[in-house]
């Protein structure tokens, strides 16, 4: 026979599993899932730093396909890589390989290889930046009325053809301009300077050269002397011309392969009329960086 149990009897139960419900989520978390929680957490790419992007910055192109009078019509897209990197504030904004977009305005004398006024016209449209924003692009540096400022006239003749035709050839660079400003949510990382080439397995495994009684053994270069050679850096700026100040001194002008001993310098390269690019530059032995300063105008 079941009987009915009390009041008391289910209240004491009530309160041994509420015991067993606090140990329970008292017991230490797994370190294996702390661990996955930390690399879960680490792997997530963060975006933390938000860099301007002023109107008329430089990007450069280069035209991804060959355009012709022959194999392009009014109302086709053109695409274009971007060429270098676009930097702000060591932060990369615009990724070298990101795809820029164009469109064909018009094409004059197309299938007619006796055309005195062959041409392709297009205009520049966009570029995608790190955080995949459309920026609008201009040709010009100068931002001016919308018309036929804004068209780029091709009509040189394309080599390796059959019958005449004109245009661009593919990788023809250009150098446009951002049409506005813009905040790009970047990557938080700087960029740094490239590391050291790896090592020769061959040459550390060859024996050493036998001296011979004509001359002395050379004597090996101690890790010190490895130390202090001296890396070229290549220094390069838009516009041409800048002052290059290393460490407060001026050293010379872009462009400009100066030798830099390994180690931690500060970078300065200034221009009247445009702000001040600086960095803070780490130089490894036997390397060979390069500095490139896209300047703004202020």
């Amino acid at each position: 026979m079941h009987w009915p149990r009390d009041s008391s009897q289910r209240t004491v139960e009530r309160h041994q599993q509420g015991l067993q419900l606090t140990a329970s989520l008292a017991r230490p978390i797994s370190p294996w899932v702390s661990a996955l929680g930390l690399l879960i957490l680490l792997a997530t790419p963060g975006f933390a730093a938000r860099v301007p992007v002023r109107d008329g910055q430089t990007v450069k192109l280069k035209l991804r396909n060959v355009l012709t009078t022959d194999n392009v019509r009014k109302g086709d897209e053109i695409e274009f890589d971007v060429a270098d990197d676009v930097m702000i504030n060591g932060h990369v904004v615009i990724a070298k390989g990101a795809t820029a977009h164009g469109k064909i305005l018009d094409v004059k004398g197309a299938n007619n290889p006796r055309a005195t006024n062959a041409e392709v016209i297009f205009q520049f449209l966009t570029v995608g930046s790190v955080d995949h924003q459309d920026f609008p692009l201009r040709p010009h540096v100068e931002r001016t009325k919308k018309g036929h400022e804004e068209e780029v006239h091709e009509k040189s003749v394309i080599p390796g053809q059959i019958v005449r035709v004109v245009g661009a050839d593919k990788g023809k660079e250009y150098e446009v301009y951002v049409d506005g400003s813009f905040t790009v949510e970047a990557s938080d990382a700087i960029a740094a300077a490239p590391a050291l080439p790896a090592p020769n397995p061959a040459a550390a495994t060859a024996p050493a050269p036998t001296a011979t009684p004509a001359a002395p053994a050379a004597t090996a270069p101690t890790a010190a002397d490895m130390t202090l050679a001296p890396s070229s850096v290549e220094f390069g700026s838009t516009p041409d011309g800048a002052e290059i100040v290393i460490d407060g001194n001026v050293v010379g002008n872009t462009p400009s392969t100066l030798r830099l001993t390994p180690g931690h310098h500060s970078i300065e390269i200034r221009m009247g009329g445009y702000r001040t690019w600086s960095r803070m530059m780490v130089v490894d032995p036997e390397s060979h960086p390069s500095v490139r300063a896209m300047l703004i105008k202020q």
